[in-house]
């Protein structure tokens, strides 16, 4: 083998390495710029969060100062524009018209004579109280046969 054999290897594996080089290099390039698009999209959705958030901070420092600076819940809540609807509009015709109330366009309704009533049911016997004393005590006062008189008990002996 010579040098002019030599020299021409030296030349190939300089060239391969040149353009095995040149690839790696061109790949890199590209991955560096899909992470720079990357990091791009991921800033701007970061900053419009961020954003928010500030917003958000500057109108609740605002409410805080112009309630005197007392940052309560009821001072940095969103105030609701109270103007009485409560959703019940929809259903206040046909509430209306099933409690037969009418307009003033609407033709009178005809004469209905009152329902006749119904009579009351009968009331149930009053219970007979039971003559006998309920108790322990039921021989004893049925001996005796006033409740009321507790002359001859002997309170100590039961």
């Amino acid at each position: 083998m010579g040098s002019e054999d030599a020299l021409a290897a030296m030349k190939s594996k300089l060239a391969n390495l040149e353009s095995e080089n040149s690839a790696r290099m061109a790949l890199l390039d590209k991955r560096r710029e899909e992470a720079l698009a990357e990091a791009k999209e991921k800033f701007d959705k970061q900053s419009k969060i961020q954003g928010g958030v500030i917003v958000r901070l500057q109108e609740r420092n605002r409410k805080a100062k112009a309630a005197g600076g007392w940052a309560t819940e009821s001072t940095l809540s969103e105030k609701v524009e109270d103007d009485g609807d409560f959703g019940f509009e929809e259903d206040e015709t046909e509430n209306e018209r099933r409690a037969g109330y009418r307009t003033a366009e609407e033709p009178p309704i005809a004469y209905r004579p009152p329902a006749p009533s119904v009579p009351a049911p009968p009331q149930p016997p009053a219970p007979v109280p039971d003559e006998r004393p309920a108790g322990r005590h039921r021989r004893a006062a049925a001996a005796r046969g006033d409740d009321d008189d507790f002359a001859d008990t002997d309170w100590l002996a039961t």
